[in-house]
C-alpha cells in the first residue's frame, strides 16, 4: 500500500512541475524575442597620414659652454665686462696683475738684442777667420735661449689676460677689481646660445626610429610655443643598466628664448606613411589577440585584426579589415554577435 502511495505522489509532483515550468519557458522565450537590439555607433575605416611618434624628456644645453676661471693666482686689476654681455672670440674679460712679468719680458728682450748684436759681430769675424767657430755657436745659443725666455714670459702674461675663447653670452660676474683669484676660481660663465643641444634618452627598442635628420619638436612650460629642431646624433652605446640610448637634437636659437638647463618635452616623428587608422575605443583585446566588430546588414561580426603602431586615441591596423569597412565604435561592450541598431555613422 505504501508503494502505491509513493508512486501516486511522484506522479502528482511531476505533473505540478510541468504545469509550473510551462509559463516560465514561455516568458523566457518572449523576453528573448522582445529584447531590443543594442544601440551602437559605427565608424568607417579609412586610410590617413600617420607617423610613429617617440616622446622623451631632455635637458637643454648651450652649443658651447665654459666656466671662465684663472689659471694662475694673482690680483684682478681690470674687469672688462658686465653681467650678461655678449662678447666675440678673443674679447678681454679680466686682466690680472702682471707688472713683474712685463719687466722680465723687457729684460729678456734686451738680452736678446744684445745677443743678436754679438752674433752679427762674431759672424763677421768668423767669416774672416778671426774668431773660433765655437765662440759664434755659443753666442747663437744664448740668442736662442733668450727667444725661448721671451716666449715663456709672453705665455705667462697671456695667462693674466683672460679672454673669451668663443663668441657667446656671459653669465654673472663673480669677481671685482682688487680681488685675489686662485687657479680654478670661477670668474663668470660663457655660453654660445645661438644654437642649443638637447640630450634625451629613449628605450633601445626604438632605435629603428632614430635616424639623423629627423624633425624634432619640443615644448617647455616656460613658453606657449613649439620649438623645431632636428636629430643630430645618436650615441654609439646602449646603457646596459637601463637598456636606453642617448640621442642629441639641435635647435636654432636666434631669438635667445631657450636657455641652458631647461627641461623640454621632445617628440620625434618617424616613418611617415598612409595607414589604416581605427579609434582605440573600437578595439577589444584578449591576451595577445585583438579584434573589432564589423557591421554587415546591421549585424555585428567579430573579426580579428593585426595591430601596427599606436598614437593617443588611435591605432594602426595592418591586416584583418579593408578601407571602407564599418566597425562598431561605441557600444562594443554590449555585443555578443547579435543584431544591432546603428545610431550614428562616423567617418
Amino acid at each position: 500500500m505504501k508503494a502505491v502511495f509513493a508512486v501516486v505522489a511522484a506522479l502528482v509532483a511531476a505533473a505540478l512541475f510541468y504545469v509550473w515550468q510551462q509559463p516560465v519557458a514561455e516568458v523566457a522565450a518572449t523576453a528573448s524575442t522582445s529584447r531590443p537590439a543594442p544601440t551602437v555607433s559605427a565608424w568607417t575605416v579609412q586610410v590617413a597620414p600617420f607617423t610613429d611618434k617617440v616622446s622623451a624628456l631632455g635637458t637643454l644645453r648651450a652649443w658651447e659652454s665654459v666656466v671662465i676661471t684663472a689659471s694662475v693666482a694673482d690680483r684682478v686689476t681690470q674687469v672688462h665686462f658686465e653681467d650678461g654681455d655678449t662678447v666675440a672670440e678673443g674679447d678681454p674679460l679680466v686682466t690680472l696683475r702682471q707688472a713683474e712679468q712685463q719687466a722680465l719680458l723687457r729684460e729678456q728682450q734686451e738680452l736678446l738684442a744684445d745677443a743678436e748684436r754679438e752674433v752679427a759681430r762674431l759672424a763677421d769675424l768668423a767669416g774672416r777667420n778671426q774668431v773660433a767657430q765655437t765662440d759664434l755657436d755659443s753666442v747663437r745659443t744664448q740668442a736662442a735661449v733668450a727667444r725661448h725666455k721671451i716666449d715663456e714670459m709672453r705665455s705667462r702674461i697671456a695667462d693674466r689676460n683672460i679672454r673669451a675663447p668663443f663668441p657667446g653670452v656671459l653669465g654673472l660676474r663673480e669677481v671685482s677689481p682688487g680681488a685675489l683669484v686662485s687657479p680654478g676660481q670661477q670668474i663668470t660663465t660663457l655660453d654660445d646660445i645661438s644654437r642649443m643641444r638637447l640630450d634625451f634618452s629613449v628605450p633601445a627598442t626604438l632605435l629603428r626610429f632614430l635616424n639623423v635628420g629627423l624633425v624634432v619638436s619640443a615644448r617647455t612650460p616656460a613658453f606657449d610655443q613649439q620649438f623645431l629642431g632636428e636629430l643630430s646624433a645618436v650615441d654609439t652605446r646602449v646603457d646596459p643598466s637601463t637598456r636606453s640610448i642617448t640621442a642629441r637634437a639641435s635647435f636654432d636659437n636666434a631669438d635667445s628664448l631657450l636657455r641652458p638647463g631647461m627641461l623640454l618635452e621632445v617628440t620625434l616623428q618617424a616613418a611617415p606613411r598612409d595607414a589604416l587608422l581605427l579609434p582605440e575605443e573600437a578595439l577589444q583585446s584578449r591576451a595577445s589577440s585583438h579584434f573589432v566588430w564589423v557591421l554587415e546588414d546591421d549585424v555585428a561580426r567579430r573579426t580579428n585584426v593585426i595591430l601596427g603602431s599606436r598614437q593617443p586615441g588611435w591605432v594602426e591596423i595592418t591586416d584583418g579589415i579593408e578601407p571602407g569597412t564599418q566597425v562598431v565604435r561605441n557600444g562594443v561592450g554590449k555585443l555578443r554577435g547579435a543584431q544591432v541598431s546603428v545610431q550614428v555613422v562616423e567617418s
